[in-house]
């Protein structure tokens, strides 16, 4: 074997994807069937404090809102300059969505699936959630309250606590410089303050009850209900919105 050529191999192995080769690692410490493969109805597990463990990587379950949790939200819902704006932002085809067309962050659509998959992972003092276009949550478990006079961001400010096996997170301070969600493009202000419920009643399933609380953009309180599931076997790649790339999926289940 010559050196080039010896050289050359060496390029393509080394040059392998990573995120390839990590699909072939099946999911560590999940239990399992007979036959080897995950057993999804299996009890949720639960961490050395008792708590439901919620790690994992997870995806949106359409469902009946097709990942529009606003779907069947009426006009009579929302204040009239917000239902403008809306209907105007319809009319133009969300030639403006900052997400789309600035390649701004998504902001707090990532949490009801628009950054694609999503990794928590779980400690007794801080939990996070990491997306595959690169936004992550941080949500403190440490007994903070949240910021009075929050400076607004995209993600804001997230706490949680426990109520019995349920992981209750708030969060402010989310600026409006992004639409409310993707292909809805209702408008929000910083008033914005969402309230998510997490409970996960077996290995395979994660339900998330959520109240949209903004008074400024909405008559009331909007409450909906959206579910995430486990995917073991499968890994997060990036989405990079300014290279145009695309959320990768895999149904390995390993």
């Amino acid at each position: 074997m010559t050196r080039r050529l010896a050289t050359l191999i060496m390029v393509c192995v080394i040059g392998a994807p990573v995120a390839a080769q990590w699909l072939k690692e099946p999911t560590k410490g999940i239990p399992r069937t007979a036959d080897g493969k995950p057993n999804l109805s299996a009890p949720a597990p639960r961490g050395p404090d008792g708590r439901p463990d919620l790690s994992g990587l997870w995806r949106l379950d359409a469902g009946p809102y097709g990942g529009n949790v606003l779907a069947d939200l009426k006009p009579a819902d929302i204040q009239p300059w917000a239902d403008a704006l809306y209907k105007q932002r319809m009319e133009d085809l969300g030639k403006d969505d900052p997400a789309t067309f600035r390649c701004l962050p998504q902001g707090h659509r990532v949490m009801f699936g628009a950054g694609g998959w999503a990794r928590i992972i779980q400690t007794p003092q801080v939990i996070a959630i990491l997306y595959e276009n690169l936004s992550h949550r941080q949500i403190f478990l440490d007994g903070r309250a949240l910021p009075s006079d929050p400076h607004p961001s995209f993600m804001g400010y997230s706490v949680g606590r426990w109520e019995k096996d349920t992981l209750v997170l708030d969060t402010v301070g989310l600026n409006d410089k992004s639409w409310l969600l993707q292909a809805v493009w209702l408008p929000h202000t910083e008033k914005l303050h969402i309230i998510e419920r997490y409970t996960r009643p077996d290995l395979a399933h994660l339900n998330i009850d959520v109240t949209i609380i903004d008074p400024d953009a909405f008559i009331k309180p909007v409450e909906r209900h959206v579910q995430w599931l486990f995917t073991p076997g499968e890994e997060i790649f990036e989405a990079i919105c300014a290279e145009n790339n695309k959320f990768q999926e895999y149904s390995a289940f390993k």
